[in-house]
């Protein structure tokens, strides 16, 4: 089976564990995506995933006027950094006492 890999942090990681997230300058994420969904899709660069993610050119040139990015991650960096804290800490609400 030929699993298609890209690189994160130096380090080559399978498709199949990659989440872009699509994040605003500030570090706020966006939305975010899945690369690979057997049958369907396989996002392998953040060009396939804004594609994926806004329709037609003109939401991805908005969405870059806004400084939108997409950034790859592993399953685990969401699971623990990302998961449930999506806004960055400019922008994330203090816990409630």
């Amino acid at each position: 089976m030929n699993v298609q890999t890209i690189t994160i942090d130096g380090q080559p990681v399978p498709l199949d564990d990659v989440i872009w997230l699509e994040r605003r300058p500030c570090g706020c994420v966006v939305s975010g995506v899945v690369a690979v969904v057997a049958d369907e899709r396989t996002l392998a660069t953040a060009e396939d995933a804004a594609r994926h993610i806004h329709d037609n050119d003109g939401e991805r040139r908005r969405a870059a006027e806004r400084g939108l990015t997409f950034e790859p991650v592993t399953g685990l960096r969401y699971r623990t950094e990302f998961a449930g804290r999506w806004r960055c800490d400019l922008h994330a609400r203090p816990a409630s006492a």
